[in-house]
């Protein structure tokens, strides 16, 4: 679906004139800027959570091109809850960008980690696979995602971003095996879609 998005954007006429147009990235007129975005993701839980879950993100961006990214809901740290967390951590370059009318328009892969969590968490990363009774695993992840980004008032815009991507976790089926579908297998698919402001 992000894909066919990124298409579609790109597909249209590059009119000049019309403020619709192919832009690359610049690095002469780029400051850092910090996001904080919320929103839902879709991804492998407990089926008594649901389809979805509350999700949040925020990304630093140092470089035009090139930001730093973390998102998950926060599950042993930001809340008590006794909830699954399927947290991303990673670097994102953008690709494309594209002028339209107020927004920019970006298509921008990702890669890095995912870590999936049963319960409270744990100090660390456990990558590889799991033991008994382990309630967490980590493994590489690839993403792609569309973000729009329009100026609200001087340096504030607003942004919406939607990501999907899958991960490969060796200690996925253990970590999930309580609710997960019979014979599920390292391979984590997700799709999140966020919103937020940024500086």
């Amino acid at each position: 679906m992000t894909l066919l998005l990124a298409l579609v954007v790109l597909a249209q006429p590059a009119d000049a004139g019309a403020g619709n147009r192919m832009v690359l990235p610049r690095a002469a007129d780029h400051r850092p800027t910090v996001e904080l975005r919320g929103g839902f993701d879709a991804r492998a839980a407990p089926a008594s959570e649901g389809p979805a879950s509350p999700f949040i993100c925020g990304e630093f961006t140092p470089l035009r091109r090139v930001g730093l990214e973390g998102c998950g809901n926060g599950a042993g740290v930001l809340q008590n809850r006794d909830l699954s967390d399927f947290a991303h951590f990673r670097v994102r370059v953008t690709a494309l960008q594209r002028t339209l009318g107020q927004w920019n328009v970006d298509v921008i892969p990702g890669v890095g980690w995912a870590e999936v969590q049963r319960g409270q968490d744990a100090a660390g990363f456990r990558f590889g696979e799991a033991e008994p009774g382990q309630v967490e695993a980590a493994g590489a992840e690839a993403s792609m995602s569309v973000k729009g980004m329009v100026e609200v008032a001087g340096k504030l815009h607003g942004t919406i971003d939607l990501n999907a991507g899958a991960a490969i976790i060796p200690g996925a089926p253990e970590v999930l095996r309580e609710g997960a579908q019979p014979g599920a297998g390292p391979l984590l698919p997700y799709l999140a879609v966020t919103a937020g402001l940024g500086f």
